[in-house]
């Protein structure tokens, strides 16, 4: 008995199944949210491995291309996406797949709401029989998120300028704590030193002391005995003051331990801030990334590998402007914004160049000026930028591409 109900419900999966379209079928507008939403990066790029196209040193954007640029007919590349997409929603597209009009924008409701979107959102893209208006609602709550997502991007892009300067602040604070901790702790090893000295020299004189006593008990008639009074009564005097200097020590060695270890929790709270700032950024990074992708119908949709050269800007920040240029398709070119060995470097990088940015928040007058003349001598476009921040670097990037 239970083997016939089995039997019975895959085959009602298989005549749900019949009515789904496949990728390269669906409405083009539908295939870059789905392809970007339901799809991860790692099964993009291991569907493109398995189609026998080269993967491996493509960055996520440019995978999500190469992924699209298949999407409008059918082939190897469009039946892999095609069938990993079947399979990865077998269970959503048998609860989903027959579900009247408003049942199923009930459901997609229910879903929108709880972020769990992705498998309703290819089955409503591949039915063939849900109404316009249940497709429109779909296309527009997806369409309306990508809006609102721009939106909380650029909160998170201040947000990120503002850790940044903090995360500037905060390592100078580390530094400087560091080198503080560095002259304590050579002062530390200097007082116990003269500690160790002193506390040597006290026991010396301690045991003269006693001989001195020994010598007083035993000699009642020894003529040298007002000598020895004398001499004891300097030992005496010598013994306090340097009891004294070893007080004076030992507390000045007390408060740098105190004061050190001060500095160290100060620092590991530092170092741990810093390392929160950045993950942060790191995922800050990753959600504009996403947030980025288009497809080929989008103005800005890549930057055709122009070669980009910043000049000055955060030195710090470097990598993460070359990952803004090389998630754009561009190639990525640096120059500090440092003149002190003449501007021939600078010319050679602004001539094989084909687009320069130059933040002057972060260049001298002269550097400025001088990257000016060079892009007018070889016709090189030029953008002044009013700061060297991740988000102003971002937005001259895409009127880059959209001048493209």
């Amino acid at each position: 008995m239970q083997s016939t109900i089995l039997a019975l419900s895959d085959e009602t999966d298989k005549n749900r199944c019949s009515d789904v379209k496949p990728i390269w079928e669906i409405d083009r507008h539908f295939k870059c949210p789905v392809v970007g939403t339901c799809l991860s990066v790692q099964e993009l790029k291991k569907i493109l491995t398995k189609a026998g196209a080269c993967a491996k040193h493509l960055n996520p954007y440019q995978i999500h291309r190469t992924v699209m640029e298949n999407m409008g007919s059918e082939n190897k590349i469009s039946r892999k996406v095609n069938a990993r997409l079947r399979h990865k929603f077998k269970r959503e597209l048998s609860e989903f797949g027959s579900l009247d009009d408003p049942e199923f924008e009930a459901a997609w409701k229910l879903r929108f709401e709880q972020g769990t979107i992705p498998a309703l959102l290819w089955v409503a893209a591949a039915r063939s029989d849900l109404s316009g208006h249940c497709l429109e609602q779909v296309f527009g709550d997806v369409h309306m998120l990508s809006h609102a997502n721009v939106n909380d991007a650029c909160t998170h892009k201040q947000e990120l300028a503002r850790q940044q300067e903090t995360n500037r602040r905060l390592a100078e604070k580390i530094e400087k704590a560091r080198s503080i901790a560095r002259r304590f702790k050579k002062e530390k090893s200097a007082l116990e030193s003269s500690f160790n000295e002193l506390g040597g020299a006290y026991d010396v004189l301690k045991r003269q002391h006693e001989q001195v006593q020994e010598r007083l008990s035993g000699s009642e008639q020894n003529r040298s005995i007002p000598d020895l009074h004398a001499e004891n009564g300097k030992l005496h005097a010598m013994m306090k003051s340097y009891g004294k200097e070893i007080a004076n020590y030992t507390h000045r060695i007390e408060f740098l331990e105190h004061e050190n270890t001060k500095l160290l929790s100060h620092l590991e709270r530092q170092q741990g801030l810093n390392g929160q700032l950045e993950k942060e950024v790191s995922r800050i990074l990753d959600e504009m990334s996403s947030l980025n992708k288009c497809d080929e119908q989008c103005p800005a949709f890549d930057l055709c590998a122009k070669r980009i050269l910043i000049v000055g800007g955060i030195t710090k920040l470097k990598a993460y402007y070359r990952k803004l240029v090389q998630e754009k398709g561009g190639i990525f070119e640096y120059h500090d914004g440092y003149m002190n060995g003449g501007k021939r470097g600078l010319e050679g990088q602004v001539k094989r160049s084909d687009v320069v940015l130059c933040p002057v928040s972060c260049n001298s007058h002269t550097a400025c000026l001088s990257l000016k003349r060079l892009c007018q001598k070889h016709n090189k476009p030029v953008q002044m930028l009013p700061n060297a921040s991740l988000s102003a670097i971002l937005q001259a990037l895409v009127g880059s591409a959209g001048a493209n």
